[in-house]
């Protein structure tokens, strides 16, 4: 298998989440274009640059190593470049579960029903399709840790006193 962005994306999507062989024949270059763009809009094109260019500094053979070492092993330039393609990969599994959703549209959505003799199964990508939101807010918060920007309000507030803001 080579080495390349796109496989090891498709990789971790299938890593990060229950991804059937189903739905995983569905991660089609649209699927890992739209999570490409969605991490360029998070980080803005020089910072996406740097990132591929990160990224491909590693063979495949380092990328392996890198990919299997623990997290509080990772230098911080590792740590920050793991949490980017998690994030890029959340955000394939988000874009995996639209697409989904509109192919299985009205899926039943149990895994598993009976009514006297019948069973009724749930479809192969109704966990995907389940987690959706769950995918692109976990994509959020691995780009917020890379990026050092966090949504905690905690900062709106100082020694006690409340801010008060009026829109």
């Amino acid at each position: 298998m080579a080495h390349s962005h796109e496989i090891a994306i498709k990789a971790k999507m299938t890593e990060l989440a229950n991804v059937t062989t189903q739905a995983e024949q569905r991660i089609n270059t649209q699927i890992l274009s739209m999570a490409s763009r969605e991490l360029l809009d998070y980080l803005g094109d020089d910072d996406y640059a740097q990132y591929i260019a990160d990224f491909d500094a590693y063979s495949e053979e380092d990328y392996a190593i890198f990919n299997a070492m623990p997290f509080d092993e990772l230098t911080s330039a590792g740590k920050l470049l793991r949490n980017l393609i998690f994030g890029e990969a959340y955000f394939g599994l988000y874009y995996l579960a639209l697409a989904l959703k509109k192919l299985v549209k009205g899926a039943v959505n149990v895994s598993r029903e009976s009514a006297g003799s019948a069973n009724i199964y749930a479809s192969a990508f109704d966990e995907i399709i389940t987690n959706a939101d769950n995918y692109k807010e976990q994509a959020l918060v691995c780009l917020a840790f890379a990026t050092g920007s966090s949504d905690d309000d905690s900062e709106l507030y100082s020694e006690g006193s409340m801010g008060v803001f009026v829109v």
